[in-house]
């Protein structure tokens, strides 16, 4: 996510999309069971509207697509899946990760813009 999330901060767009962040440290200690799904959950809600905002060309240059593994036909139906329905299934993602923070009392939700943008300097 670091490599999106420096894109979006080159781009100036890092305070305009609707990520969302989790504990995961304490969603751990909580249920270990439920932090790698509720971590894949975070995964993809997050790539949906980063793949609005970045140009496609980030996600193409990116070293970790292990859709390079299958040939461009594969690849190419699998992109297509991802850009149909992105946006309904970032909603469904969404309430996963809601459900989460209600089920197991952990901080889980829209990221805090505050947190991005920084601490104004002492006066």
């Amino acid at each position: 996510m670091g490599y999106f999330m420096a894109h979006l901060m080159m781009l100036d767009k890092i305070t305009d999309i609707p990520l969302y962040e989790l504990d995961a440290m304490d969603l751990r200690a909580k249920s270990n069971r439920t932090f790698a799904l509720a971590v894949f959950a975070l995964a993809l809600h997050n790539m949906s509207p980063i793949a609005d905002y970045v140009p496609a060309k980030v996600f193409s240059q990116c070293g970790v697509d292990f859709n390079r593994w299958y040939p461009l036909p594969r690849r190419t139906l699998s992109t297509a899946r991802f850009l149909l329905s992105h946006r309904r299934d970032r909603e469904r993602h969404g309430r996963t990760l809601d459900n989460v923070r209600e089920l197991f009392d952990v901080r889980c939700g829209p990221l805090n813009r505050t947190a991005l943008v920084g601490v104004e300097p002492a006066q």
